[in-house]
Order: structure tokens, then C-alpha cells, then sequence
């Protein structure tokens, strides 16, 4: 009796096969960069990380240059996610850049293999900065033109907000505070951007709105993952 003959990979399989490899190298990145920092991160670590050969990561990227990039926007993407999940029914933009402040500190508190990567990554790749812009930008700008924001320099404004959360996050890293830190630095940002003291305070202190589940980028950036690839 004859054998079925095998069926031959679909392009479709295919496609999903490259996907799924590639992202198992660009969060085997994000844990080594968060470990050794960009610059040190060898080609081989990262594949050894991502349990694949040396050889299939250049399938997928060309240079250490080229997978930092991709890391970047993999970080700013999750970022995104987690703006909108909190925010995206918080009309208020002084209470959106205080979502924003907050998550991101919190985020670091709770993961902080996630908070570690983003701070390696961000000084090693500056169109992470430009990815992550644009939401605040929309929010300081909507809070100058409801007068609730009063700054001279909008490039200013901005270095601020994310100025101060990135150094929040460090501290927070560093152990020298705490996730009360979060909401003490979410209020300082509001009385930079022209906030008066009692309003920031009270702002900082609101509940924050739940996170969807997908845009919780901790689990999926810290946690160990191994797997084969052709």
C-alpha cells in the first residue's frame, strides 16, 4: 500500500514559521540587552537566548545594528499598546500624561528586565525616541490648547515628560524608590507643564484605568522563552 504523500509547507506556513523566529530573537534581545546593555550584546548570546542557531539569525537580520532597530520598535509598539489600553477613554490630557507617567514607572516596578531593556535600548537608539513622541506631543498640545498646559517651547515640553519618567524609572531600577514613586513623579511633570500644585497631586492620585491584557508588556518581554527554527 502506497504512503499519502506528505503535504509540501503552504507560503502561508511559511510566513508564520519567519514571524514566529523573528520574534523569538527580537525578545531574546530585549533580554540580553537588558542584562548587558546594547553595545555588548553578542550575535551569538542573543541566538543562544533565542534557541536558535547562529546561522538563522542571519536569515532574519542583517547586523547588531539592524536587530536594535527592530528591538527599538518592538519597545515603542508595546509602549503604544499601553498608552491607548490606559488612556484611550481619558479625555482630560493632564490625566493622560499622568496615565502615561505613571504605567511606564509601574511598569518598571513590576518587570524589571522590561523597565531595563527600555532604558538600554533608548539610549542606543534614538528613533525610539521619535516612535514614542508623537502620543505625547498630541497630549501636550491639546493641554496648551485647553489651557490647562502653560509652556513656551513644545520640544521642552516634551523632553520633559519623558525626560523625567525615563529618570523615574531608573530610580525605581535602582531600588532607591518605591511604586509610590510613580505617582510623586506623574505629579511633578503636571506642575512643570504649568499644572498649579494642588490640581497635579490631586490628578497624580486618581485611579488608574485597567490595562488590557495585551498590552501588558512585562510577561511577555522578561519571560524565558526557547525555541527551534528551520
Amino acid at each position: 500500500m502506497s504512503r499519502p504523500a506528505r503535504s509540501r509547507p503552504t507560503t502561508k506556513d511559511s510566513g508564520r514559521v519567519r514571524a514566529r523566529t523573528r520574534a523569538l530573537l527580537l525578545e531574546a534581545a530585549l533580554r540580553v540587552f537588558a542584562r548587558k546593555g546594547a553595545g555588548a550584546a553578542a550575535i551569538h548570546e542573543i541566538a543562544a537566548e533565542a534557541g536558535v542557531a547562529n546561522g538563522t539569525f542571519y536569515n532574519y537580520f542583517r547586523t547588531r545594528a539592524e536587530l536594535l532597530q527592530a528591538a527599538s520598535h518592538l519597545l515603542a509598539d508595546q509602549l503604544f499598546a499601553a498608552i491607548s489600553a490606559s488612556a484611550v477613554r481619558v479625555t482630560d490630557p493632564a490625566e493622560r500624561v499622568a496615565i502615561g507617567s505613571r504605567r511606564f514607572i509601574l511598569q518598571a516596578v513590576q518587570d524589571p528586565t522590561w523597565g531595563a531593556a527600555l532604558l538600554r535600548v533608548w539610549s542606543s537608539a534614538p528613533q525610539l525616541h521619535e516612535r514614542t513622541a508623537g502620543p505625547v506631543i498630541a497630549d501636550v498640545r491639546a493641554g496648551r490648547r485647553q489651557r490647562c498646559f502653560s509652556f513656551t517651547s513644545e520640544t521642552a515640553a516634551v523632553d520633559l515628560v519623558q525626560g523625567t519618567v525615563l529618570a523615574g524609572m531608573r530610580t525605581v531600577l535602582e531600588g532607591r524608590a518605591g511604586a509610590e514613586h510613580a505617582g510623586a513623579v506623574a505629579a511633578l511633570v503636571l506642575r512643570g507643564l504649568g499644572v498649579a500644585a494642588a490640581e497635579a497631586d490631586a490628578i497624580a492620585r486618581r485611579p488608574l484605568p485597567p490595562l488590557a491584557a495585551e498590552a501588558v508588556t512585562g510577561d511577555r518581554a522578561s519571560r524565558p522563552r526557547r525555541g527551534h527554527a528551520p
